[in-house]
């Protein structure tokens, strides 16, 4: 319960702050007279919502605030709020989460992309609207499928920050679809403020070249799925007999003009250990990674990325018990501000659920003392 109290005063108090509603109102003349609703008062009506119509929201604000505010009235308000706020909200209250859940005294930090449909209007058609070569999946563990051109929606590509073991979002963008995961993964680590030991679990479609370079450089761990044409040097290592194997790749100013891999600089090498997982059926997963053996043994490699799965359940969490694409809003900015909301929402959730594991774990200690 401390820590649930502790995440609710820290939103209070950021809510509340002038500066920080300095740095995410739309204009410095907004929230700067008596008005029925603060800058708070909305930051909360938005928190709180729980995917019903506007006029629901705003009937219980009114009952429970004692104030008779109109949905209009709230609309506008919201206008004058960045959606930043929220982003801002989700980084800084996630830094507050109980880091109590670690592997060998690493966090598992692993990121994860997901697909959806926005209201059908024209400035969200504008910015939104995939391209006609574009893939159409609605969700990352669902099947593809592609509209015909009057059913077509603008869509939306989102990709979160988790930690999978504490399960907490740490960060998330909001795009537009189709969107380069590899990019946008290289755009959250950019911003990536933990300084404790950390290992990163990417799946097959975010390993690359500059994100191996930015780790390094950062001094974090990784653990990549990759396919056996990631680079050749894998390649190579995938047709041998080695299991686990520690190889260089080097990129010089030739090799990097003539393939399509990007990183800072003209020339750049590394190290990297590749790892064969045998799986069921007689297949083999291929890892790299920069852990040595004498950190992790090839055999805790495979249990460490088995638990990016989490990440998976946890999206499927977001979009059938915290609804994140039931967007109730259709200007952009009121959607990206649900968006951050709703991965709040389900870090205090995550909280809430502690709180009600701890109490049934004790119950049933308790019980068996007292059949003993």
């Amino acid at each position: 319960m401390k820590a649930i109290g502790k995440q609710l005063n820290q939103i209070k108090e950021m809510i509340s702050n002038p500066d920080f509603i300095s740095a995410h109102k739309q204009s410095s003349t907004d929230f700067t007279r008596e008005v029925k609703l603060s800058f708070a008062d909305i930051m909360t009506i938005v928190l709180s919502n729980a995917g019903s119509t506007l006029d629901l929201e705003s009937y219980n604000f009114c009952k429970k605030q004692s104030k008779s505010v109109s949905p209009s009235a709230i609309c506008q308000a919201r206008g004058k709020i960045k959606y930043t706020a929220f982003e801002s909200l989700l980084r800084e209250t996630s830094k507050a989460m109980p880091v109590t859940h670690l592997y060998k005294g690493y966090r598992l930090t692993s990121y994860d992309g997901m697909q959806g449909e926005l209201p059908r209007t024209p400035a969200l058609m504008a910015k939104y609207r995939p391209s006609e070569s574009a893939e159409y999946p609605m969700f990352h563990a669902l099947a593809e499928y592609r509209p015909s051109e009057s059913a077509e929606y603008p869509m939306f590509h989102a990709l979160a920050e988790y930690d999978v073991l504490n399960c907490c979002y740490t960060n998330a963008l909001f795009a537009p679809a189709p969107a380069d995961e590899r990019d946008l993964a290289c755009q959250l680590l950019s911003t990536h403020t933990y300084e404790g030991a950390e290992i990163f679990l990417l799946d097959r479609g975010f390993p690359s070249v500059r994100m191996i370079q930015m780790l390094n450089a950062s001094g974090k761990k990784y653990i990549m799925r990759v396919s056996s044409s990631f680079l050749r040097e894998v390649n190579e290592f995938t047709k041998g007999k080695s299991d686990d194997k520690t190889i260089t790749v080097k990129y010089d100013k030739r090799r990097k003009a003539t393939s399509r891999v990007t990183f800072e600089g003209s020339e750049y090498e590394f190290t990297i250990r590749c790892v064969k997982i045998p799986l069921p059926k007689g297949k083999t997963e291929i890892l790299i990674t920069n852990l040595t053996n004498e950190e992790m043994t090839r055999s805790e490699l495979g249990d460490i990325y088995n638990l990016r799965w989490r990440i998976e359940t946890a999206f499927l969490d977001l979009k059938y018990a915290v609804h994140i694409e039931d967007f109730i809003s259709k200007k952009e900015e009121f959607i990206k501000q649900e968006f951050y909301a709703s991965l709040i929402q389900a870090n205090l959730s995550m909280l809430f659920m502690e709180v009600a594991n701890s109490v049934i774990r004790k119950s049933k200690k308790k019980k068996n003392w007292i059949t003993q």
